[in-house]
């Protein structure tokens, strides 16, 4: 049984009396200790569809989410308020792309990681010593002093860190990683990726990796799923896909990355053929 079952998912949205479909009727599966990358460009649907995972979505009529999505082979549209707070950040965790927008700046890391490890885990007597341990997990000196830190006083890689440090904290058998390394620069985001790749292995726990840059998902993803407009239009084994894309609109997004080794002028995505 997979870890995660996705059958026939469709999303959208009511704006001013119009229905705006974001996903149309997707299906994928995801298996324990494996990785997959949602690649597409904004508004393609791919952050919708991670954010329906735990149903993190508005409620009708704002938002209306169909189809089946079986964690462990429960359905999770089907889940209770009460079932729903031990999935998301227990079983289900997400590292989103803005850090210092996902953190509250009034209060510690520290207090923030503590907060969701007391909610998970409300037996473990030495909550601080579980959080400075994540800290250190995730490349934090001197996590004890870090601990009493307030974003404000931590740079957007650090943030980025605390964030993935919270996520691990509740042990959750499926990271959700949405455009993590956006807003770091290159050699930060380079730190973020292989990290990420480090605590995945040591975990063994699977990995979805949503993104837009083709550029990444080799050194962290062994499957890649396309989407396009709301819709999949390719999926496969992420060698095979970016050797021989099959669908124009993924060989126009593998074009839009620059190589060290081609002189080939990188080109625009013209819509019109696709």
């Amino acid at each position: 049984m997979a870890l995660l079952d996705v059958q026939n998912l469709k999303i959208s949205f009511e704006s001013r009396g119009r229905k705006n479909v974001a996903v149309k009727g997707s299906s994928f599966s995801l298996g324990e200790n494996e990785s997959v990358a949602i690649v597409g460009e904004s508004g393609s649907g791919k952050t919708v569809s991670a954010m329906s995972l735990a149903k993190l979505l508005p409620p009708p009529p704002m938002c209306e989410v169909s189809g089946k999505i079986l964690f462990e082979g429960e359905n999770v549209l089907e889940m209770d308020s009460r079932r729903l707070r031990r999935l998301r950040g227990g079983e289900i965790a997400y590292i989103f792309q803005e850090p210092s927008t996902s953190l509250n700046p009034v209060f510690s890391v520290g207090y923030q990681i503590a907060e969701a490890v007391k909610l998970h885990f409300p037996k473990n007597r030495d909550v601080k010593g579980e959080v400075v341990k994540a800290l250190s997990e995730v490349g934090i000196k001197d996590a004890p002093a870090r601990y009493k830190s307030y974003p404000h006083e931590l740079s957007g890689g650090m943030q980025q860190r605390v964030m993935i440090a919270m996520a691990l904290a509740c042990k959750p058998k499926l990271l959700v990683a949405d455009e993590p390394t956006t807003a770091l620069d290159v050699t930060i985001q380079k730190q973020i990726i292989e990290l990420l790749k480090k605590v995945r292995t040591e975990r063994g726990m699977s990995l979805m990796l949503i993104t837009h840059n083709f550029g990444i998902i080799s050194e962290l993803c062994e499957n890649v799923i396309v989407m396009f407009r709301g819709e999949i239009v390719e999926k496969g084994k992420t060698e095979e896909v970016l050797r021989n894309p099959r669908h124009p609109y993924t060989k126009a997004l593998i074009k839009c990355v620059p190589r060290m080794d081609s002189d080939e002028e990188l080109t625009p995505i013209d819509y019109s053929k696709l």
